[in-house]
């Protein structure tokens, strides 16, 4: 090779050489980038499934509570009725008729903010993030149904309030005639009340309807938590 033709040769060489070190550099860059984004996304992932378990953990002490609260009441309810129609009637003073509700509301925060804005994609196991999904539209049927009971629950426990009231006015006349009385309660017109009856068969209904919907989310909820913990331990 002739020198003018070497000397042509070598710039192109060397551009070649720095344009291979530009686009190594460029690509160590892109690497390294990709690298602290992932392990970012590992971190935000690692948060959240550490958040969700605190907050499955904590709706399913306040689930288990629901249940036997409502549980309560609804057995309560059943035995006032049963002594209606038996006419087994209670001492005066002793007389329930128990309306209410356990109230029960799950810890959704984390879960919303998690598949409403997109970071679902974040836990990298698929049945997890399946489970995660259902759990929320289940959560969201199953409050409006117990909004629902809840409804129901109170307009019961005024017409029962009302009716005792009136029983109780009663007992009082009676006593202050000269009869004994009920003491507190006529026991027997409380409970021959189609009002009052109605009103706890109400509660009864309630209970058995939001019983029956706290009962579908005990299985998946641990399920949840057992999901994430095996995400924590192995991921």
């Amino acid at each position: 090779m002739n020198p003018e033709a070497a000397r042509l040769t070598l710039p192109w060489k060397r551009l070649i050489a720095e344009l291979a070190v530009i686009v190594a550099g460029v690509l160590i860059a892109l690497a390294a980038d990709s690298w602290w984004e992932q392990r970012q996304e590992r971190r935000r992932a690692e948060e959240y499934l550490q958040q969700l378990l605190s907050d499955f953990r904590e709706t399913e002490r306040g689930l288990q509570g629901a249940i036997a609260g409502d549980t309560e009441k609804l057995e309560a309810a059943n035995r006032v009725i049963d002594r209606a129609y038996r006419g087994r009637f209670p001492p005066s003073d002793s007389l329930a008729l128990p309306t209410g509700y356990h109230f029960f509301r799950p810890i959704t925060g984390t879960l919303t903010a998690l598949v409403q804005g997109g970071d679902l994609r974040l836990l990298d196991r698929d049945t997890l993030r399946f489970e995660l999904a259902e759990y929320l539209a289940t959560i969201d049927d199953i409050q409006t149904v117990l909004r629902h009971t809840e409804t129901m629950i109170w307009n019961s426990t005024e017409r029962v309030t009302l009716a005792r009231a009136r029983h109780s006015q009663t007992a009082r006349r009676r006593a202050a005639n000269g009869g004994s009385g009920w003491g507190q309660v006529d026991v027997a017109g409380a409970l021959n009340d189609p009002e009052i009856i109605s009103a706890l068969q109400v509660q009864v209904a309630a209970s058995q309807i939001r019983l029956f919907n706290l009962n579908r989310l005990e299985k998946p909820t641990a399920q949840l938590i057992r999901l994430i913990q095996a995400a924590l331990d192995h991921p």
